[in-house]
C-alpha cells in the first residue's frame, strides 16, 4: 500500500546505527503500530455502497448492515440477503450465545447459517408481536442482562424469549450503550438515562444541559470505574462522574468553525480511542495525555469519504463509510517502506536511510520527535539518475557505484570519482590501509583514498570480464569473481594490483552442474557458492568444486539458491525466489519462508537485498520496493480454522447444495457429473491474498501446489468413497488448518453391494451347476470315448488298407505317367520319322523329275533306255502316302487327351489344325512342320495365326508354352 511506506519505521531506524555489512549492531525498531488498509468499493461487494452497522460471526464471517440488506464477507467471497420488506440494515448485534440480531426499517430478526452453509433471514416480528405496530428504523442493538435491547428514535424494544416490551421515548432516542454492565440511553431533549432492571425504569443520570444539549454520538468506559466518556457529534469530549453525576468538558477536537462532525468512537486499545468523523476520516487521542494525532500516516489511505461507523473484530478494525469499506490491519507482518523505484542497496548511516534503486539514490531523514505527527518521505537526490548498484560506508564516507560512474556523497552533493562509469561496488584490500578494488561491467580498478581525496588510480590489466560479484580467497591477493553467464574466474593479482598474474575459469567441468547465476558468499566462515543446482565449494586438492554436504542437507539442491547471509543466530535466504531464514546453530533446521510469500517473484535476480537488523527485524529490497519485516509481531504460529462455505453439485442436469458441516459421509448420486466445493479462512487477516492447497484421497497422492483459488471442481468421479482435505495459508505466514469432508458418489443399481451379493451368489450357483453338467459330461465322455476308441480302431484298420491301396495306385499313376512320357517321346519319334519319309519322298521325286529331264536331253537310245529302267525302279519303289496315314493313327492315339482339350476350348479346329497344335507343343519349327502338314512355311505361319485366334491366345504370349500349360493341366487333373 503506497500509504505505508510513509511509515514511521525508519524514524527509529536508525539512531545510533550504520549499514550491515560493517558488522556493526543494530537496535530493534520501537514504533507506534501503523496500519496496512484496504478499501473495498462497489465492485467487489457488488451492492449499494453506503454501509451503516458491521458484526463478526463465530466464524470469522464479517457482516454488514447495508441498503440492499445484510452483506457477507468470509475473506474470498461476498454474498448478500435481503430483508423481507427490502430495507436497508441499520443495525447488527452478535450475541453471547452467537446468534446474530439484525435490525432494519420495521423489521427485525437473526442471520443464521443453515447446514448447507447458506445464510438465511428469519424475520421475529410476528413471534414478538411487532408486526402492527410501527416502530421505524432499529439504530442500535444490544445485550443487557437477559435482555436484547433494540434502541429506535421512537423508543426501546426490550426483548426476553418472545416477549417484547416497548419503552416509548420522551422525546427522541438519539443514542445508546452498555458500559460497566449499565445500559445508557441518550434522549434528545432531557438527557441521558440509565435503565433499572429491577424497578425497569429509565433513571435519569446527565440532564442535557450539563454537555450543551449537544448529541452524543458515542459513549464509552473511561478507565476509571465511576466515569464514562461522551463523544458529541460537535466534536467535545466530555466525562462524566457517575457518583456526582457531573459533568465537565475534556477537550474539543475541531476547531470552533468546524464543519466537521464525530460519528464513531471506539476503543484501540487500552491508552488510544479512534474517533470516526464526518470529514478528517480518523483522529486517534491518547486517554491518559490528551494528545490528538490527526496525521496517522495509514490513516490517510483511507477514502476520502463519510465515516458512518468503527467496528473492532477478532483482528482488527473495520470503517463503515457512506462509500464503501476499509479495513485496518494495525498488526502487520511487513509494511512497504517505499514503492518508487526497484531496490538494490540500503545504507543507513548518521539518522537517514539511503536507498540505491535503478532510478537513483533516495534518502530520507529519521531524526525527528516520533511523538510528533510528521512522518518521513523519501527525497532523490537530483544529481544521481539512472541504475544504482550499491551504496557503502567506506572509511566513514557514502561511495556509491553508478552506471554511470563511482561516486562519494558528501552533505547529498555526489562527487564523482575518476571519468570511468559502469561501476558494481568496492571492496577493501586487505592489508592495504586506504586502497580497495573497485569492480566494473569490464574488470577492476584501484582505488585509494589519500589524504581525504578518493583516486581512481588505474584499471589492473589482465581481466577484462565483469566483476560484479566478489569475494577475498584464503590466497592472498587472490578473488573469486563470479559471473552471470560464464561461471567462476579465480584472479592471482600481483603485490601492487597493477595485474591479473594468473586467471583460472571454471565451468561446469570443473565440478558445477551448471556454470549460470553462480554468486560467491561466506558461511560460517566458509567461502561457499550458490547455484542453480545446489551450494559448493571448492575443493584445493582436486582443484573443483564438489557439494556443500552441511547446506545441501537443509537447501533444497534442485532448487536454486539466489543468496545466502547470516546474521545473529539465523541464516537468511533466497531459494527459488522465496525469501525464509533457518536457525544456524540450531539441530532444527526448518525453513521459515511463509512470513516472506509477499516478496515471492519480486526480488531482483541475482541482485537480493536482504539487510538484518537484529534477530528480529529485516530488510527487504525487491523491485516493489523496501519491505520492513518485524518477527515481534509475526503470527506466524498461529492456526485459524479452514471451512468449507458451500459444497454443490449438479446432478441431472439440476444444480443442488450439500450440507458443509456433517460428522458421516455424505452421500451423492451416481449421476452427478459436478461436484464444487468452495471454501474460506474467515479468520485470517482480511485484504491479504489467501492461497489454498487441496488433496482428494484415493484420486490424489500429493497435496496440491498453492493456488489464489478458493474453489475447487470435480467431474464426473467415479463411484466410491472420498475424502476431500483443503489447507489455507496467507501472505502473512498465518496458517489455516486442515479440513477434511468425506463423501460417497453412489453407485447405479447394478454396481451396490446387494447386487454384487447377487453377482456372488448366483456366480457360486452358476459354478455349482456347471460342476454338475461337467460331472454328468464326463461320464457321458468317458462312454463316448470307449465307443470312440472302438471306431477309431477299425478305422484305424481301414486307413491302413487304404493306404495300401493308396500307395498301390501311386505306383500305378507313376508307372501310367512314366508310360505317358514314353508315348510322347514316342509320337516324338514316330513325328521325326514321318518327317525323315517325308523328306525321302521328296529326294524321290526329285530325283525322277532329274532323270525324266536327263532322258529328254540325251538322244542316245540306250542311254534313254537305260534311265527309263533306272526311272521304273525307282517309280516302283516310290514312298506313298502310306506313311501318313500311319502317323494319323498313331498321332491321334498319342494326342488323344490333347485334342480333347483343344476341343472343348473351340469345337470349330480342323485336323489339320489340331495336328498344327500337336507339332507345336512338340517345339518343332515352322519348317519342319510345312512338310507334314504339305503346306508352305509361310502357310504355316497363317495356320498357326489363325489356330492363336480361335484358341484366344494374346499377342504377346508364347504359343508352345500355352500348349504346354494345357497339358500340365491335364497332367494334374489326372493325378488328382
Amino acid at each position: 500500500m503506497k500509504t505505508i511506506h510513509q511509515f514511521t519505521i525508519v524514524v527509529l531506524l536508525l539512531i545510533n546505527c550504520t549499514v550491515f555489512c560493517q558488522n556493526i549492531n543494530f537496535n530493534e525498531l520501537k514504533i507506534n503500530p501503523i496500519a496496512k488498509v484496504t478499501n473495498y468499493n462497489r465492485s467487489n461487494f457488488n451492492a449499494d455502497p453506503q454501509f451503516w452497522a458491521a458484526c463478526e460471526d463465530n466464524d470469522g464471517v464479517m457482516i454488514f448492515g447495508n441498503n440492499d440488506g445484510a452483506v457477507f464477507f468470509d475473506g474470498n467471497r461476498w454474498s448478500k440477503i435481503n430483508l423481507p420488506n427490502n430495507s436497508s440494515v441499520r443495525s447488527l448485534y452478535k450475541a453471547k450465545s452467537g446468534k446474530i440480531f439484525a435490525g432494519g426499517y420495521n423489521e427485525f430478526g437473526t442471520l443464521q447459517k443453515d447446514e448447507k452453509g447458506k445464510y438465511y433471514y428469519h424475520s421475529l416480528m410476528n413471534e414478538l408481536h411487532l408486526s402492527n405496530k410501527h416502530i421505524e428504523n432499529i439504530w442500535q442493538i444490544h445485550e443487557f442482562g437477559e435482555f436484547i435491547i433494540c434502541r429506535t428514535f421512537n423508543g426501546l424494544i426490550l426483548i426476553k424469549g418472545k416477549t417484547a416490551l416497548f419503552i416509548p421515548a420522551n422525546a427522541s432516542f438519539i443514542n445508546s450503550a452498555v458500559l460497566n454492565d449499565n445500559f445508557y440511553v441518550q434522549d434528545a431533549k432531557y438527557g441521558i438515562y440509565q435503565y433499572n432492571l429491577q424497578n425497569k425504569e429509565l433513571n435519569l443520570v446527565f440532564e442535557a444541559t450539563k454537555f450543551n444539549d449537544e448529541e452524543i454520538a458515542s459513549m464509552l468506559e473511561s478507565d476509571k470505574k465511576d466515569e464514562i466518556i461522551l463523544f458529541s457529534k460537535s466534536g467535545n469530549i466530555y466525562k462524566g462522574n457517575l457518583k456526582t453525576l457531573a459533568i465537565e468538558m475534556w477537550f474539543s477536537l475541531f476547531d470552533s468553525n468546524s464543519p466537521d462532525q464525530i460519528s464513531k468512537a471506539i476503543r484501540k486499545d487500552n491508552k488510544t480511542i479512534m474517533v470516526g468523523t464526518l470529514a478528517s476520516k480518523i483522529i486517534e487521542f491518547n486517554i491518559s495525555t490528551g494528545t490528538i494525532h490527526k496525521n496517522n500516516p495509514s490513516h490517510r489511505s483511507l477514502k476520502n469519504v463519510a465515516i458512518h461507523n468503527l467496528f473492532k473484530s477478532k483482528n482488527n478494525y473495520w470503517v463503515i463509510t457512506n462509500n464503501g469499506l476499509s479495513f485496518m490491519d494495525f498488526n502487520p507482518p511487513f509494511i512497504n517502506l517505499f514503492d518508487k523505484a526497484s531496490v538494490y542497496d540500503v545504507l543507513i548511516h548518521n539518522s537517514k536511510i539511503y536507498l540505491a534503486t535503478n532510478s537513483g539514490v533516495f534518502y530520507a531523514d529519521t531524526s525527528f520527535d516520533l511523538n510528533s505527527d510528521t512522518y518521513y518521505s523519501f527525497s532523490k537526490i537530483k544529481e544521481l539518475q539512472g541504475q544504482t548498484w550499491s551504496i557503502q560506508l567506506v572509511e566513514d564516507e557514502i561511495v556509491i557505484s553508478h552506471n554511470d560512474g563511482l561516486f562519494v556523497l558528501n552533505d547529498l552533493t555526489p562527487i564523482r570519482v575518476g571519468t570511468e562509469s559502469g561501476f558494481w561496488k568496492v571492496t577493501p584490500i586487505e592489508g592495504s590501509t586506504g586502497k580497495y578494488l573497485a569492480s566494473t561491467y569490464t574488470g577492476l580498478f584501484l582505488l585509494e583514498k589519500d589524504n581525504n581525496e578518493w583516486k581512481l588510480l588505474h584499471k589492473i590489466a589482465g581481466f577484462e570480464e565483469s566483476a560484479r560479484d566478489i569475494m577475498l580467497s584464503e590466497e592472498k591477493n587472490t578473488y573469486w569473481i563470479c559471473h552471470g553467464y560464464q561461471g567462476v574466474f579465480k584472479v592471482h593479482l600481483n603485490s601492487d594490483y597493477t595485474k591479473a598474474i594468473a586467471v583460472e575459469h571454471f565451468t561446469d567441468k570443473n565440478g558445477l552442474k551448471s556454470f549460470y547465476n553462480v554468486n560467491v558468499v561466506k558461511w560460517e566462515n566458509e567461502i561457499v557458492f550458490t547455484t542453480n543446482n545446489g551450494i559448493f565449494q571448492y575443493n584445493h586438492e582436486q582443484n573443483r568444486f564438489v557439494p556443500h554436504q552441511k547446506l545441501n542437507k537443509i537447501l533444497d539442491p534442485t532448487k536454486n539458491t539466489r543468496k545466502i547471509i547470516t546474521r545473529g543466530s539465523k541464516t537468511w535466504f533466497v531459494l527459488n525466489d522465496e525469501a525464509g531464514y533457518f536457525y544456524t546453530k540450531s539441530n532444527n533446521k526448518s525453513l521459515h519462508k511463509d512470513l516472506f510469500l509477499n516478496l515471492k517473484g519480486y526480488f531482483n535476480r541475482g541482485m537480493e537485498c536482504i539487510i538484518p537488523l537484529s534477530e528480529n527485524q529485516v530488510l527487504f529490497g525487491s523491485n516493489l520496493g523496501l519491505f520492513f519485516y518485524n518477527l515481534k509481531n509475526n503470527t506466524i504460529n498461529s492456526v485459524v480454522p479452514t471451512q468449507l462455505t458451500s459444497i454443490k453439485y449438479t446432478a441431472n442436469q439440476k444444480p443442488f447444495l450439500a450440507d458443509v458441516k456433517s460428522n458421516s459421509s455424505i452421500e451423492f448420486p451416481n449421476k452427478t457429473a459436478l461436484l464444487r466445493f468452495e471454501f474460506a479462512a474467515p479468520e485470517m487477516t482480511k485484504g491479504t491474498q489467501i492461497q489454498y492447497s487441496y488433496q482428494l484421497e484415493p484420486i490424489d497422492k500429493n497435496w496440491s501446489e498453492w493456488q489464489n483459488s478458493s474453489y475447487k471442481e470435480f467431474t464426473h468421479l467415479n463411484p466410491g468413497d472420498y475424502v476431500f482435505k483443503i489447507k489455507s495459508r496467507n501472505l502473512s505466514g498465518i496458517l489455516g488448518s486442515e479440513t477434511t469432508y468425506k463423501f460417497t458418489i453412489l453407485p447405479k443399481w447394478y454396481q451396490t453391494n446387494f447386487a454384487f451379493f447377487l453377482y456372488i451368489s448366483s456366480f457360486i450357483l452358476l459354478i455349482y451347476i456347471i460342476w454338475v453338467l461337467v460331472k454328468k459330461k464326463i461320464e457321458r465322455e468317458r462312454t463316448k470315448a470307449r465307443i470312440e476308441a472302438e471306431k477309431t480302431k477299425k478305422l484305424l484298420e481301414l486307413e491302413l488298407e487304404q493306404l495300401k491301396l493308396l500307395r498301390e495306385k501311386e505306383k500305378i499313376n507313376a508307372a501310367k505317367i512314366h508310360l505317358e512320357e514314353d508315348v510322347i517321346e514316342k509320337s516324338k519319334q514316330l513325328a521325326n520319322y514321318t518327317l525323315l519319309l517325308s523328306q525321302k519322298k521328296e529326294l524321290f521325286n526329285d530325283l525322277q523329275l532329274d532323270l525324266k529331264s536327263l532322258r529328254e536331253i540325251n538322244k542316245n537310245d540306250d542311254f534313254r533306255k537305260r534311265i527309263s529302267q533306272i526311272f521304273q525302279k525307282l517309280h516302283q519303289n516310290k514312298i506313298g502316302e502310306e506313311f501318313m496315314e500311319i502317323f494319323d493313327v498313331n498321332f491321334e492315339k498319342v494326342n488323344h487327351n490333347f485334342f480333347e482339350k483343344l476341343k472343348e476350348l473351340n469345337p470349330s479346329l480342323t485336323k489339320r489344325e489340331l495336328r498344327l497344335c500337336a507339332f507345336v507343343k512338340m517345339d518343332l519349327s515352322n519348317k519342319e512342320i510345312a512338310p507334314l502338314l504339305s503346306i508352305s512355311i509361310r502357310g504355316v505361319e497363317n495356320a498357326r495365326y489363325r489356330v492363336r485366334k480361335k484358341l484366344n491366345v494374346q499377342h504377346e504370349e508364347n504359343f508352345a508354352s500355352y500348349l504346354e500349360s494345357l497339358v500340365s493341366e491335364e497332367k494334374k487333373t489326372h493325378l488328382e
